[in-house]
């Protein structure tokens, strides 16, 4: 079968490995492809698959998580901390620099772009609709290559529209990755691009490939002045404790009621502030409506607690916990 590793600099390393293999056989295939020197800094690293980790030191459990690894996927390589959410560049750059050349690969057909309504262009088809080549560049960019129909709202695979397999790997890795970073526990540096792992969740660490001593969580360069060495945060304005946190101000319609100035949301961890107007909000991501104060469902908030837009359902602000933040799981 064929396998992409994804590298410390976000590049595919394509590979083979039998379609019956073992450990030692993907230990060796690992150290050759991406350079490494020996079986015991082969195994030094962390691999998953998406955002699952999979047990390179136990032959009987890997055994059973072998079955994950399939024909075109993505193995990431993550180097080991043992002392959040910032999305990756290095695949985004690489999918934005070879994009104007893989559409040039794509079949077209000559006629009217659903976007721009040009009836002389060569376009590309787009499960329902027919894009003339800059438009969906413009499109694709815009949109961080999640792709879905403008008409049907059907997600559409790199392979309806891409011709090279490295391409439609790095863009397959690129929503992998993006789901992986979205782990508390995992994060790529900002100054190197090395992808890797807190298996302690201390912030100050020390980057595996450019040795920047960093705060793991924000992505800063470590400052002793500033700067505490806690699990989760660096105590500075740290991005997750910044998530779980908030100030009270006045509500908008009452100024003796008080409401938290920010918030995570519930269902898909987005985060988002108060608009001044009203005590529920609406996610701008997953459209998911709920009140800043209990962080229940708007329709729950009003039925339980039988509240409103602008009365307190509860007395003080329900508290939001670094737990609430998904990490990497075993298969």
């Amino acid at each position: 079968m064929q396998i992409f590793f994804q590298t410390f600099d976000g590049h595919n390393k394509c590979t083979q490995l039998p379609d019956t293999f073992t450990l030692d056989e993907f230990l060796k295939t690992a150290g050759k492809v991406l350079g490494f020197i020996n079986r015991d800094e082969t195994r030094s690293f962390r691999y998953t698959v998406g955002s699952k980790s999979l047990n390179v030191n136990n032959a009987q459990e890997f055994d059973r998580q072998k079955q994950y690894i399939t024909n075109d996927c993505n193995i990431f390589v993550l180097g080991r901390l043992l002392g959040g959410w910032t999305l990756p560049d290095t695949l985004q750059t690489i999918a934005e620099q070879q994009l104007e050349v893989e559409l040039s690969k794509a079949d077209t057909r000559s006629t009217e772009c659903s976007i721009c309504l040009d009836t002389e262009t060569d376009c590309v088809r787009v499960c329902c609709v027919w894009i003339c080549r800059e438009d969906l560049t413009r499109w694709l960019l815009e949109r961080q290559f999640k792709m879905s129909c403008t008409l049907c709202s059907k997600e559409i695979m790199p392979r309806d529209i891409f011709k090279t397999p490295e391409y439609i790997a790095t863009l397959r890795a690129l929503k992998d990755e993006k789901q992986l970073l979205e782990n508390v526990d995992c994060q790529r540096c900002i100054t190197c691009g090395a992808l890797m792992h807190n298996e302690t969740m201390s912030a100050r660490q020390k980057c595996v490939k450019c040795r920047r001593d960093f705060c793991f969580f924000c992505n800063r360069r470590w400052n002793v002045a500033t700067m505490v060495d806690r699990q989760y945060t660096c105590g500075n304005e740290c991005v997750y404790q910044t998530k779980i946190t908030f100030q009270l101000v006045p509500f908008h319609y009452k100024k003796d009621m008080k409401i938290p100035n920010r918030r995570t949301c519930p269902k898909c961890l987005n985060f988002g502030a108060y608009d001044g107007k009203c005590k529920y909000h609406t996610c701008t991501v997953c459209k998911f409506t709920f009140c800043f104060l209990c962080l229940k469902e708007q329709e729950v908030c009003k039925k339980v607690y039988k509240s409103a837009y602008d009365h307190a359902c509860v007395r003080t602000p329900v508290s939001q916990h670094y737990s609430m933040f998904p990490r990497l799981m075993s298969l």
